[in-house]
């Protein structure tokens, strides 16, 4: 329910209960449930209460004395299918009331009247078919009317869940008719007046439909035309936008001056609309409203409303002034006035649980008289102790709580990873390939330090192409606790109980699908501990060089080339990778060489008489992963053997910016074809369903016209659309090379760099390759040529900048570049400034600025 806290929703006055009863406990009704009139066609010309529940039972009451008896109910019948709604209407000829019920799949006309053959045991009633209609839709509400201004009778008009008006002309099926743009079906009314039907849409307008618009239409005739869909899409006659959503319509003739108003109740507020649609005036509630009915007033020139809402609460209106409210015993879907013999006004209520009351507005006096206060003294020792006394229990409960679980960041068990020593003996295949690959097995420890068992632990290892694991994912269930037992099982997503040492085995091959860029595979492992809060413990997986590559012949001659120098003697290579088991080539400190899984050669020499080291290959991005493990292994040799000089490493340049440069352009080359192919695609795309739209309305013209060779275009279209899409998963495939490949380059020139410039820290490294960023995702909503052209023109304009003017260049929009000019011009100025000395510190950048704002101030004064 919606409800409101607002005072206004609350009331001083009740309803007072005239009569209640409750319609079958456990049913549900709505709105269209009940409906009020003298539907036996008694001479006395009593009003009854009809109601039908959505289980199919109908029942008539007659409230005739203050509190109610079961004399009052008349009748109650069990259809066979839901009751979505009751009303009365002259349905049989031009003779009295009969009663419409309408169930999901067909409308039915019942009279209803006294059983003549028990009159001496009671007056009974009986329910009598009279006619039925099938419906070819399933049915959402209805309204009764004498459409098309006849005289003395009424028709049926059905609303269905997709739209369809159905028209029933008493035992005769007349037309039906689509409603224009229709998505959910609204409440619907008749207008006699103007003989017109009111509705909402969607789009929280109200609509109205002129009865001979749409009897005059030629399409759907037949019942075989409804079938089919056929009906024809009418324009409005009239819409009036509310700006809400439409709870209920209902119509109101006043009297006075014979003018109709409709009355449109939304879910904020309260409209009255004249016959054609303009606004009279409007309400704006402070509530949510639940139900509302019109009625007659004794002031000339206006109406009275009741409007029930959703706090148990009825306003009485008289047009937009507040005459009355009280508050009811229930939450109403319905709200009407009924009239018991010469008592007129009761307002009859409906709950969606089925209970109805019959209650009037008033107040009952009250016979109990209030007592005298008594007139005492204050004690103000008294009221200080109170007060005393409520300020520690204040302090008492303020108190940090000492038995608390105190929240601590330490992990409740630790990972610990065994050394890799080498390949394994056997290697693994990789999918349905034949093909052994070299393959290594890890070891993982899980060593708790809870004292309570952790139910379940989910190890997670993540290794990036072209290393695979074969299995990514294990549950691990009661890990810690006071059991000693200890076992090992494989990654799988079946579950193993472990003790308070955990061990779990796994296999990581190398498949050579491309150039390793590292060799550290992540490890997480994420639980719940005992606070019922998530948490996750990170390690990682040295993977040894052999995995990645072999021991094979130099080459002699190479495209790419890096030398780096130390300041201490040349080592003996062979030595420094001995677990390669490499030949002995090349002098006394000797030439290796390693051949990648992918194919790729790397040579890495060492001068004879001097303190340099040259690394050679064919592929730029084969030279990455051999400089870092001959750097790091070249760090352990001389921290081994220490000495009084520590080891000083540089690059001495150029930086092979050009190789760098032609990975970008070939990677943006894809993102510029990825992208024209997918504008391609969207344009066929959308091609494609305007000729589907042209032809479906083709098919639907009651008059064959030829297709003039759509359909041939519709097939070319499709085969396009399939080609295109070919196109665009192999330029996806293509651009997740490069991605992996841009990201390796990149990788090489922060590592020759942080070489090239000594200056730079390991601080300022990081500055530098968060600005030039290794992490290359093509599926980034922005590109990486816009974030890391962006962020070097932000180094560019603060710390880097060398005059004033350079401070004051605009920043790089986010958006795809036509072409990588700019990008390569700040990633070589960037270089080049580093290496001449800059700095990559903000707080310099702060100092240099008030510097110069002191020597302005000092040049003005």
């Amino acid at each position: 329910y919606y409800i409101t806290n607002n005072l206004s929703s609350m009331s001083l006055f009740k309803s007072r209960e005239w009569w209640y009863v409750h319609a079958g406990a456990g049913e549900d009704y709505d709105a269209c449930n009940i409906c009020i009139g003298n539907v036996d066609n008694s001479p006395d010309g009593l009003e009854k209460i009809i109601v039908g529940s959505l289980q199919g039972i109908l029942r008539i009451y007659c409230p005739q004395t203050k509190g109610g008896n079961h004399e009052d109910m008349m009748l109650e019948y069990q259809t066979d299918s839901p009751i979505l709604g009751v009303d009365i209407g002259r349905l049989v000829g031009d003779s009295g009331v009969y009663l419409a019920i309408l169930h999901p799949r067909k409308v039915v006309v019942c009279s209803v009247s006294v059983d003549t053959t028990t009159k001496d045991t009671g007056t009974f009633y009986n329910v009598s078919q009279v006619y039925s209609h099938k419906l070819e839709r399933t049915a959402c509400n209805m309204c009764l009317g004498s459409f098309g201004s006849v005289k003395n009778k009424d028709f049926i008009c059905v609303q269905s869940m997709d739209g369809m008006l159905s028209f029933y002309e008493q035992d005769s099926f007349a037309f039906a008719r689509f409603l224009p743009q229709f998505l959910i079906p609204g409440p619907l009314c008749y207008v006699p007046s103007t003989d017109t039907f009111i509705t909402s849409s969607s789009s929280n307008f109200v609509e109205a439909y002129r009865y001979q618009t749409l009897a005059v239409s030629t399409e759907s005739e037949s019942k075989d035309q409804i079938k089919t869909g056929a009906g024809k899409r009418l324009r409005v006659d009239w819409k009036t936008n509310i700006g809400d959503n439409v709870v209920d319509v209902k119509i109101f003739n006043c009297a006075d001056d014979n003018a109709t108003t409709i009355f449109v109740l939304g879910e904020h507020n309260l409209f009255a609309l004249r016959e054609n649609g303009v606004i009279r005036y409007m309400k704006k509630f402070d509530f949510n409203p639940s139900c509302f009915a019109p009625y007659a007033s004794l002031s000339e020139g206006t109406v009275n409303m009741l409007v029930a809402n959703y706090c148990r609460t009825c306003y009485v209106w008289q047009d937009t002034t507040l005459a009355w409210s009280s508050s009811f015993q229930h939450v109403p879907v319905f709200i009407g006035v009924l009239s018991v013999g010469q008592l007129r006004g009761h307002i009859v209520t409906l709950d969606e649980t089925g209970k109805i009351y019959v209650s009037y507005l008033g107040t009952d006096p009250s016979l109990q008289t209030a007592t005298p206060a008594e007139n005492r003294e204050i004690n103000y020792d008294e009221k200080d102790q109170e007060m005393a006394k409520l300020q520690q229990v204040i302090r008492d409960c303020t108190k940090p709580i000492e038995h608390a679980p105190k929240v601590t960041d330490q992990p409740d068990f630790s990972i610990f990873v065994d050394p890799v020593n080498g390949l394994d003996i056997v290697g693994v295949k990789h999918e349905e390939s034949d093909t052994e690959y070299p393959t290594v097995t890890v070891k993982i420890n899980l060593r708790c330090s809870s004292k309570i068992s952790l139910d379940k632990v989910t190890l997670t290892v993540a290794p990036e192409v072209p290393f695979y694991a074969t299995q990514r994912s294990v549950v691990l269930t009661n890990v810690g606790g006071n059991s000693m037992d200890s076992m090992s099982g494989s990654l799988s997503y079946r579950t193993y109980n472990f003790g308070p040492t955990s061990l779990a085995t796994f296999s990581i091959y190398n498949t050579g699908q491309r150039v390793a860029s590292d060799l550290v595979v992540p490890l997480v492992a994420h639980y719940t501990n005992n606070h019922n809060s998530p948490r996750s413990v990170h390690n990682s997986v040295q993977l040894p060089l052999q995995l990645v590559v072999t021991a094979t012949c130099p080459e002699k001659t190479a495209a790419h080339k890096i030398t780096i120098e130390t300041n201490k003697p040349a080592v003996n290579l062979l030595e420094l990778f001995s677990e390669m088991n490499c030949e002995a080539e090349g002098g006394q400190n000797g030439c290796v060489a390693f051949k990648c899984a992918s194919g790729e050669i790397v040579t890495l020499l060492a001068a004879k008489n001097s303190q340099k080291y040259r690394i050679q290959s064919n592929s730029f991005l084969a030279l990455y992963i051999v400089i870092k493990q001959f750097l790091t292994k070249l760090r352990r040799h001389f921290e081994k053997i220490g000495g009084p000089q520590p080891l000083s490493i540089t690059f001495p340049g150029p930086v092979p910016l050009q190789e760098y440069f032609d990975i970008i352009d070939s990677r943006f080359e894809l993102r510029v074809r990825q992208r024209s192919y997918r504008e391609m695609l969207s344009q066929r795309a959308q091609q494609f369903r305007a000729i589907q739209r042209r032809l479906l309305t083709r098919f639907k013209d009651k008059t064959p016209s030829p297709l003039q060779n759509m359909d041939t275009l519709l097939e070319g279209t499709y085969q396009q659309i399939l080609a295109l899409a070919d196109v665009d998963l192999q330029t996806t495939k293509a651009l997740e090379e490069a991605d992996h490949a841009l990201s390796t380059a990149t990788k090489l020139l922060l590592l020759l760099v942080k070489l090239w410039c000594p200056a730079l820290d390991d601080k300022q490294s990081a500055v530098l390759q968060s600005c030039l960023t290794p992490d290359v995702n093509s599926a980034d909503d922005v590109g990486w040529e816009e974030m890391v052209d962006a962020s070097i023109t932000m180094l560019l304009r603060t710390c880097l900048a060398k005059t004033t003017k350079e401070q004051s260049v605009v920043a790089a929009s986010l958006k795809l570049p036509s072409d990588t000019t700019k990008l390569k011009k700040h990633i070589a100025l960037l270089l080049e400034r580093l290496n001449k000395g800059g700095t990559l510190s903000l707080n310099t950048f702060s100092e240099k600025q008030s510097q110069r704002n002191k020597e302005q101030v000092d040049s003005g004064s």
